[in-house]
Formats: C-alpha cells, structure tokens, sequence
C-alpha cells in the first residue's frame, strides 16, 4: 500500500513539474501572441464571418444576420439586417475585440453593445452573448462561422 501512494505523489509531483515546465509566462500572456498549437490570439480571429443571432431586446423579440470583417488584430467591421419586433433596419459597426490564450473573449462595438465570446482553436467558429445593450434588457445570443473556411 505504502509503495502505491509512494507512486501516486511522485506521478502527481512529476506531472506537476511537466505543467509548470510548459506554462507560458505572465509576458507572454500579456502579449496575446499564439503560445503553442492549444491557445488563441486576436489573429485567431481573422477574415469574414457570417453571424446569426436571436434573443430579447426590452422584451420585445430580436433578429440579426450580419457579415462581419475581422482584422485578426482586434478591430471588426460589419453590416447586416436587423429585425426587432417586426421593425426591419439595416445597420452598420465597426468595434474592436479581445481574445484570450483560453479563446474566450469579448467585443466591443461603436454602439455601446458588448458580447462575451467563446472562439474555435481555429476561428472557424464563434458562440457569443450580449451582456450590455445600450438600448436596454437584452437577452440575445448567436453564432458565428468563418466564410474564409
């Protein structure tokens, strides 16, 4: 028995020693830059996507299709068609974005409106969630595909 928790601390140590070995500095966090193949960067998220998106806005239901142009340095352009309860609207925004070596992220648009994102390793996908809306209570989330793909 002894001989078996002997090898489960030293496994334990010894893996422990391995993840500390290959952890990414507090620098190169900071940087946003790619640490290896398993992490996220702004470039990750770079060329055109198509998004979708549904949810509440005051109450009142919402719809949104968009063409949105990444950078992959942080800054997003994009057009779309917007349907808030019947009333039909063509907006434009330019916003910028963050992304975190985890590939979570958040967005930023000239409007006020902010989204959380979750990102693909590969940015071939993103799932996103507005958590502040300018105009009000918003309960809207949506998704997103690279075209470029």
């Amino acid at each position: 028995m002894k001989l078996n928790i002997k090898s489960i601390v030293a496994t334990i140590g010894l893996t422990a020693m391995l993840v500390l070995a290959i952890a990414a500095s507090p620098q190169d966090m900071a940087s946003n830059a790619p640490l290896n193949a398993n992490t996220c960067s702004k470039a990750t998220l770079s060329g055109t996507y198509a998004s979708n998106q549904t949810g509440t806005l005051n109450g009142l239901p919402v719809a949104q299709v968009n063409r949105v142009v990444s950078d992959g340095n942080g800054n997003i352009t994009g057009s779309g068609t917007l349907v808030v309860n019947g009333v039909v609207s063509y907006p434009t925004f330019t916003a910028t974005y963050t992304v975190n070596a985890d590939c979570t992220g958040t967005f930023t648009a000239s409007s006020g409106v902010q989204q959380n994102l979750v990102i693909t390793l590969d940015g071939s996908e993103v799932q996103f969630i507005v958590t502040f809306h300018p105009a009000g209570a918003a309960t809207i989330s949506g998704h997103a595909i690279n075209l470029d793909d």
